[in-house]
C-alpha cells in the first residue's frame, strides 16, 4: 500500500509541475498593446512639407535637375555608425535615429549622397534647436556629407541656389 501511495504522490507532483509549467508559459506572453484591438487607428494624412519647404523644393528642382532630391530624410537612412564604434553601435545609432534633414541631394546613380540641405525658419533660433542642429551638422560632417543651410525668409533665387550647391558639391565631391 505504501508503494501505491508513493506512486500516487509522485504522479500528483508530476501533474502539478506540468500544470504549473503550462501556466507559467501562458504568463510569459506579452500583454496586448492598447489599440491593437481596434479595426482602424486614429490617424489622418498630413503634408510631408510646409508651404515654405514646397516653394524651396520647387526651386531646388529647377536649380539642380541632374540630381535626385529627397525630402524629410531620416539621418539613419544616409549615415550609420562606422566599424570603430564596436559594441557601441546602438548608442551611436540612437544619437541620430530621430533626426532628419529637409532635403538630400543624391547623384544620378541614386546611391551617392552629395549634400544635405536644411531650410531654417524662426524655430531654429531657440537654444535647444541650435543644439540639435549642431549635433546634426556634426554627425553629417563626421560621415563626410556636407550640409547647406538656408533661411526660409531669405531664399536665394534659382541661379544663386545652383551656384552655391555646386560650389559645395565640388568642394566635397570633386569627382562627381
Amino acid at each position: 500500500m505504501s508503494l501505491t501511495f508513493l506512486f500516487m504522490a509522485v504522479g500528483l507532483i508530476f501533474l502539478g509541475l506540468l500544470v504549473f509549467s503550462r501556466s507559467a508559459k501562458k504568463q510569459t506572453k506579452p500583454a496586448p498593446v492598447r489599440g491593437d484591438e481596434l479595426p482602424i487607428w486614429p490617424f489622418d494624412p498630413m503634408p510631408i512639407m510646409t508651404d515654405s519647404e514646397v516653394i524651396f523644393f520647387k526651386k531646388l528642382q529647377q536649380a539642380i535637375p541632374e540630381c535626385h532630391i529627397f525630402s524629410q530624410v531620416q539621418l539613419s537612412r544616409i549615415i550609420e555608425p562606422n566599424e570603430d564604434v564596436g559594441r557601441d553601435r546602438q548608442f551611436w545609432f540612437n544619437r541620430i535615429c530621430r533626426q532628419s534633414v529637409d532635403y538630400v541631394l543624391v547623384a544620378s546613380d541614386a546611391q551617392t549622397t552629395l549634400l544635405a540641405i536644411e531650410l531654417d525658419d524662426w524655430t531654429h533660433e531657440s537654444k535647444s534647436r541650435q543644439k540639435a542642429d549642431a549635433k546634426k551638422d556634426k554627425a553629417l560632417a563626421s560621415a563626410g556629407i556636407p550640409i547647406l543651410r538656408f533661411h526660409a525668409e531669405r531664399m536665394p533665387n534659382v541661379e544663386i541656389l545652383r551656384q552655391q550647391i555646386l560650389e559645395v558639391i565640388d568642394e566635397y565631391s570633386p569627382s562627381v
